[in-house]
């Protein structure tokens, strides 16, 4: 056996200089490496090797020769080392090897060598000392990040290693193993750091104090460089997140923070604040709500905690919380000592005043809501007050309150928060038999709970489609109004068409319109809600409706937001009601006249007679009071108010049965699909050239008289069932009767003053055997001027709450026969009605006169024992001549007379 004392305990460790000579060599001959003495060493090696052959003597030559820069030839001589070796021994030579090439510089075949060392050992003390090497390598390279990775392998091993070896190479090549690891590591933390990247630094550095804990707290320079190091990467890192957040690069913002705090949780709040603050602008609302619970536990006398906690609680919807959270953080602003902090105050809303701001918003919108309405979710009729405490229960309402801390009272937007929660839809459709009322479904406390029948399932069908819609709140006049109380029936009849107008949408149920597959050509049209009295106001007052068939299916499949805007329905809707199709889009009360509705509403029956009248209260804008069992007297009292609120006599041009309510009045609004006779306009030259006559054939003084006395009259008024008609009056002087036979009826002939001869046939029985008082009356006076002229007439003049008959106007109270006279005489100036200086007087005068010279529908009266008259109805439109131009103007009667 070659030297039985050639191992690794001996021969590859380090020499021992007080042993024999052949050590002494060895040993000085790597000294004299360790100090770059070259030859020396290499003459020292060389004697040992011919003293006695060993691994280390021809390690410490090959170290001489590359220091002689012969690195081939080195390497020749340290094959030899391999043959003086046990085959244990030999991994260690390799690594030794390895080493003197990177020493030689020759990194990365080194590097190599090294893993594949690495990849062919076990988990032994030869793997440990190879990683070590291998980390040592990285580190002299600058590669630290290698470097720890490496090394944390061993780190492992450390425990079971005793690292022998380790000092065999530190003494050959002078490489100090001890704390390598954290030597390591700090050059990387610094290296990342000076490169800019403070969160892997920071991330590094954690790591450190976490493996290394005892070491470096046995160590007062690394604890002061961790210390050091730690203070700036969270500086650094906090002013990275402040960048980030203020470009609102919210990750990044995040992420700094992250990294700050995780070096020192400890760290003042305000990295905590702004890391809250960005993780809520990122939506990260339960991790912005942790760094403000944690701000609050820090320092409870902070008002940044709750201001961070509020701010996180409004973005999670957790409303209610976040109020609380904001009645801390004003609390903590109140009290505080700082009057910096106290200042904070006025940056708030203070949740009593929103609430204070949304109960006035709910007052204003609930004077237009319906009284009851069906909460779809649950099928409960609620009134006003269970509303609003639901609201006041639920999100939206919180929502409002929440987020108006943060800013001014904001009553726009309160009002459409708000509108939006109580917006309502409306049901449109035909009573069909016994309808589910209020009472029916108070008892079984929902719609949904309602028996099954036909009729229930209408009702259920439309609160299931208003919510596909979207509808929370929903209204049928079926179960909606409590019509068992007589006040509140009055009151939502009067409120009706307003809530019909305000709401959000209304849902038209066409029962008797069937699928689209077997739809007639203008089903909707003749369809039984085009007939009914109810549907007018709930057609016109709707600004949205849509209509659905009997399979509860879209009209024509027309998936339009609005059919009122569908070119197709909204053109057939204006064809069957006769009116323009933008009036209908946009129906406001003002936008027709007074006949014109009356004419829509005359095509229109109900079951309950009373219904006629009181479907159009809104339309007319009326202000009668609802009361069930009037009959007929109810159509009276609309018409009256009618005439009352407008003065429009158009009200009065009808022909068949009189009303008994007051006999100017038709017993039925049927009458108002006729179309009065109203004489052709003169116009143009024929004006002029009658005017003209009538100043060379009449009295200019007579003719400014006359007209003073037309024009001074105020418009009629109707109060106490009487109506005060402001006329020009031609009185029967005679009067004779024709029976016609078969159907034809009776023809009277009369003679009248001013108008000669009128025919006439009347639908009121009207015996001759006694004597009559009967006048003709031309009660459109508004046809007998043109304001466009510059004339303003008295009730154009007259606000609506002081009309009435003016002074110089002739009331009836002494009227007789025909040879009655006139109270009035001709004003000695133009006075009240005075024209513009566009026309002079007199020749507005001859213009009245000359178009009361046309052909014009009269009314006949029959005066009454106490002066008062009663209209006698006609059968036709009573056509008399107009009244001829050479007619002493002096012998017309120009009167208000008072009808009952």
């Amino acid at each position: 056996m070659r030297e039985s004392s050639f191992n690794a305990g001996i021969l590859i460790s380090v020499p021992d200089p007080s042993s024999d000579i052949h050590h002494v060599l060895v040993h000085n001959a790597l000294v004299r490496v360790r100090s770059e003495n070259w030859s020396s060493a290499y003459e020292d090696a060389q004697k040992s090797i011919v003293t006695r052959p060993s691994a280390m003597g021809y390690i410490a030559k090959v170290l001489a020769q590359i220091g002689m820069g012969e690195p081939e030839e080195s390497m020749q001589v340290f094959d030899l080392a391999f043959k003086n070796c046990n085959p244990q021994e030999s991994n260690l030579l390799l690594l030794i090897k390895a080493i003197i090439l990177f020493v030689a510089r020759k990194y990365d075949t080194a590097i190599s060598r090294v893993h594949d060392l690495i990849a062919v050992s076990g988990e032994d003390e030869t793997t440990y000392c190879c990683i070590q090497v291998l980390g040592k390598m990285y580190l002299m390279q600058g590669d630290y990040a290698r470097a720890v990775k490496s090394l944390e392998r061993g780190h492992v091993l450390a425990s079971s290693c005793t690292g022998s070896d380790l000092e065999t190479i530190s003494f050959i090549f002078g490489w100090t193993f001890d704390k390598l690891q954290i030597t390591v590591q700090r050059y990387l933390c610094e290296d990342l750091y000076a490169s800019g990247r403070a969160a892997e630094a920071a991330e590094a550095l954690r790591k450190i104090t976490g493996t290394f804990g005892e070491e470096i707290r046995a160590s007062k320079v690394t604890a002061d460089w961790v210390m050091d190091l730690k203070r700036k990467c969270i500086d650094t890192l906090e002013l990275l997140g402040d960048t980030a957040l203020e470009s609102a690069e919210h990750d990044n913002a995040i992420a700094g923070y992250t990294s700050a705090l995780s070096l020192d949780p400890s760290k003042p709040i305000n990295i905590l604040v702004k890391r809250s603050k960005a993780r809520a602008s990122k939506g990260l609302w339960e991790d912005a709500l942790m760094d403000s619970n944690e701000v609050i536990k820090r320092d409870p006398s902070s008002h940044m905690g709750y201001e961070r906690k509020y701010a996180a609680l409004h973005g999670a919807q957790d409303y209610g919380e976040a109020i609380n959270a904001l009645l801390h953080m004003l609390s903590v602003i109140e009290s505080s000592p700082d009057e910096e902090i106290r200042r904070l105050r006025a940056n708030y809303t203070v949740p009593s005043e929103t609430i204070t701001a949304v109960d006035t918003v709910i007052h204003e919108i609930f004077k237009l809501c319906p009284l009851v309405l069906i909460d779809i979710k649950t099928g409960r009729l609620c009134n006003a007050q269970e509303r609003i405490e639901m609201f006041k229960s639920e999100t939206p309402f919180k929502k409002i309150v929440s987020e108006t801390a943060t800013r001014k009272i904001d009553r726009a937007h309160i009002r459409q928060s708000v509108a939006k929660y109580f917006k309502w839809i409306m049901f449109s459709h035909t009573w069909e038999g016994k309808e589910p009322t209020l009472k029916d479904v108070n008892i079984v406390d929902s719609v949904w709970k309602l028996d099954d029948s036909p009729l229930h399932e209408k009702l259920r069908q439309f609160c299931k489609t208003a919510s596909e819609d979207g509808y929370r709140w929903a209204w049928s006049d079926t179960c909606c109004i409590d019509k068992d109380t007589s006040a509140i029936l009055s009151q939502s009849l009067i409120a009706m068409y307003m809530w019909y107008e305000k709401a959000a949408e209304t849902l038209v149920y066409l029962a008797d319109v069937l699928s689209s597959a077997e739809l007639a050509d203008l089903a909707l049209t003749n369809s039984r809600w085009m007939t009914r009295a109810w549907t007018l106001q709930e057609l016109l007052a709707s600004k949205v409706v849509r209509f659905y068939n009997r399979d509860w299916k879209l009209y024509l499949n027309d998936t339009n937001t609005n059919h009122k805007e569908s070119p197709a329905i909204k053109q057939e809707l204006a064809q069957a009601i006769g009116i323009a199709p933008g009036t209908i889009t946009s129906f406001q009360p003002e936008d027709l006249g007074v006949r014109e509705k009356l004419r829509l509403a005359s095509t229109r029956n109900a079951t309950v007679e009373e219904d006629i009248a009181y479907s159009l209260i809104g339309i007319f804008s009326s202000n009668i009071v609802p009361r069930y069992g009037l009959g007929k007297t109810a159509l009276g009292e609309l018409l009256e108010n009618i005439l009352a609120r407008t003065g429009d006599v158009t009200v009065i041009a009808w022909t068949g049965t009189s009303l008994p309510y007051n006999s100017a009045l038709p017993a039925s609004l049927e009458v108002y699909s006729q179309v009065p006779y109203s004489p052709p306009p003169m116009e143009g030259n024929e004006l002029d050239t009658c005017v003209e006559q009538l100043r060379t054939q009449s009295s200019l003084q007579d003719a400014l008289a006359f007209y003073y006395r037309v024009t001074q009259l105020a418009r009629a008024t109707f109060s106490n069932r009487c109506l005060q008609l402001p006329c020009i009056a031609f009185y029967v002087t005679k009067i004779g009767v024709q029976e016609l036979g078969g159907n034809q009826g009776t023809l009277y002939r009369a003679t009248v003053s001013s108008l000669g001869k009128v025919e006439f046939r009347t639908a009121d029985v009207m015996p001759l055997k006694k004597p009559r008082k009967l006048v003709f009356v031309h009660p459109w006076l508004r046809d007998l001027y043109d304001t466009l002229d510059g004339f303003v007439s008295e009730d154009e003049r007259e606000t609506e709450s002081d009309v009435g008959s003016s002074d110089e106007a002739e009331t009836e109270s002494n009227a007789g026969s025909g040879d009655a006279t006139d109270d009035a005489s001709a004003p000695a100036s133009p006075l009240h009605a005075e024209p513009s200086a566009r026309v002079d007087p007199s020749t507005l005068a001859l213009q009245l006169i000359a178009r009361l010279g046309r052909p014009f529908n009269a009314l006949l009266l029959e005066q009454q024992s106490n002066n008062q008259y009663k209209r006698v109805a006609a059968e036709e439109e009573i056509i008399v001549p107009g009244v001829p131009h050479k007619t002493n103007l002096k012998d017309i009667k120009v009167k208000v007379l008072e009808i009952v």
